[in-house]
């Protein structure tokens, strides 16, 4: 009971700390200044006909995207060389891309991309894809790696490079 007591009459008499203490102004956290909404890549790699035929074909391409807090939109061309399905040597392809990426450990990113568009194989066709990929961030710079599905069940392999303006 004295003990209580004793304990009570010093805290009463104590300066009140939370009038004495302010909190910092609030800042919010910005991983740059100007943030890079640009993001231009190229990509690269293999386009695999998954209909048994065993048929590959080299595809390059290039995107151009605008980069939201986790969404990019953007545009892509690919060429792919010698399609099975194509009575041409390059078949083009262009696309509208909706990606929404994933950020994970140090400077990684996962990403699920949309895309629709057209190809023009023998005549001009609607297209598809369907990708999962990932995106290792160096600074201005980035790699990345997509696995997609697309149109005449084509798996399409690629590898990229890419920079943020």
């Amino acid at each position: 009971m004295i003990a209580a007591l004793a304990v009570s009459t010093l805290l009463a008499a104590a300066p009140p700390l939370a009038q004495d203490w302010e909190a910092p102004p609030y800042e919010e956290e910005r991983d740059e200044e100007h943030p890079k909404r640009l993001r231009l890549a190229l990509w690269g790699g293999e386009a695999l006909a998954t209909g048994g035929t065993g048929h590959g074909s080299a595809l390059y391409g290039g995107e151009a995207a605008w980069a939201f807090d986790s969404i990019d939109l953007g545009v892509a061309g690919y060429a792919y060389d010698s399609l099975l399905q194509s009575n041409r040597p390059w078949t083009p392809v262009v696309l509208a891309r909706l990606t929404e990426r994933f950020r994970t450990r140090r400077s990684l990113e996962a990403a699920f991309t949309f895309g629709i568009g057209a190809g023009r194989p023998k005549d001009w066709t609607a297209w598809f894809q369907v990708a999962l990929g990932v995106r290792f961030d160096l600074g201005p710079m980035f790699l990345g790696g997509e696995i997609a599905f697309e149109q005449y069940d084509l798996l399409h392999l690629t590898a990229g490079v890419g920079v943020k303006l």
